[in-house]
């Protein structure tokens, strides 16, 4: 039996080493380039790896119980609502030029609510990561 963290680097450890491999490739690559459609596409570079990681967690949240599942489905619902009023919020705050928000706060911003609604739903279950089973067996 694997412990679950060697099941989750196992499922999604590639996938996530290609999205911080193309991510390191496309900054390098695309301030050097002129702007244009190829900058563009180099600049796009990391989307397949995206893609790849959000099906293998598709695929990891299929093989667990109903009660894991609800855990992650309340969680995504959680952190996907609080994340985007937040995200429209500071987009009118700097439409408005009350403030000047980078892009980059989004995505800090998003992965922040994700984490805090991943503590808050386990509170609320009493269901932490040393109580998850083995992922093999299911």
């Amino acid at each position: 039996m694997r412990k679950p963290w060697q099941r989750y680097l196992i499922d999604v450890g590639p996938a996530a080493l290609a999205y911080f491999a193309t991510v390191i490739v496309s900054a390098l690559v695309s301030k050097q380039m002129e702007p244009g459609v190829l900058r563009v596409l180099v600049a796009a570079l990391p989307l397949p790896a995206i893609v790849w990681m959000a099906r293998a967690e598709i695929v990891r949240l299929r093989r667990r119980d109903e009660l894991r599942q609800r855990i992650e489905l309340e969680t995504m619902t959680i952190a996907f609502a609080v994340s985007f009023g937040l995200v429209v919020m500071l987009a009118f705050l700097d439409m408005n030029g009350a403030i000047d928000v980078p892009m980059s706060v989004a995505a800090m911003l998003m992965a922040a609510c994700w984490v805090g609604a991943q503590v808050w739903v386990r509170m609320r279950y009493r269901y932490w990561w040393s109580h998850s089973e083995s992922e093999d067996q299911i």
